[in-house]
């Protein structure tokens, strides 16, 4: 009977902290409209048959600097934009060319705040509605949650 409550109350902090990390990415945040001051560009080393490298970029303006596609990196030095930041994380969610209709986010930022807080919930609904017991796969869901939560805090 121990073992069933810890087990509910481990799926019930689960629930939560997903809501938590969807509301911060569907809330609108702080909006911020400002010049770019540099974009950087880092080469990003690996070993695989894709070709060892790549590049990353990041947007770095007065207030913020956030990782952007080469397409907006390449479209934005010396430029304005707008972006707006979470309320909870301080995650930029979306940024753009000063015109809403072209805004953008960035594809982690979709995975960590849209993607795999949906993936847990509906896991453990999935789990709960058929009575099925797939408790691994909700532990090593709950451990990626835990990760990609101290990834939103402290990065």
């Amino acid at each position: 009977m121990r073992k069933n409550r810890k087990y509910i109350i481990s799926i019930g902090i689960t629930v939560i902290v997903s809501l938590v990390m969807l509301i911060d990415f569907t809330l609108p945040g702080k909006v911020f409209i400002e010049e770019v001051i540099d974009v950087e560009k880092k080469r990003q080393q690996y070993y695989n048959a894709g070709g060892n490298y790549h590049y990353s970029y990041k947007v770095i303006t007065s207030k913020h600097h956030f990782s952007v596609s080469e397409g907006f990196a390449k479209s934005v030095q010396n430029r304005e934009i707008k972006y707006s930041v979470s309320l909870i994380f301080n995650e930029i969610n979306r940024h753009s060319l000063h015109s809403p209709e072209n805004s953008t986010i960035y594809s982690f930022r979709i995975v960590s705040g849209l993607i795999l807080p949906l993936i847990v919930i509906i896991t453990i609904a999935i789990a709960y509605s058929y009575k099925k017991k797939i408790s691994t796969l909700i532990f090593v869901l709950q451990i990626i949650l835990l990760a990609n939560f101290i990834l939103l805090i402290f990065c």
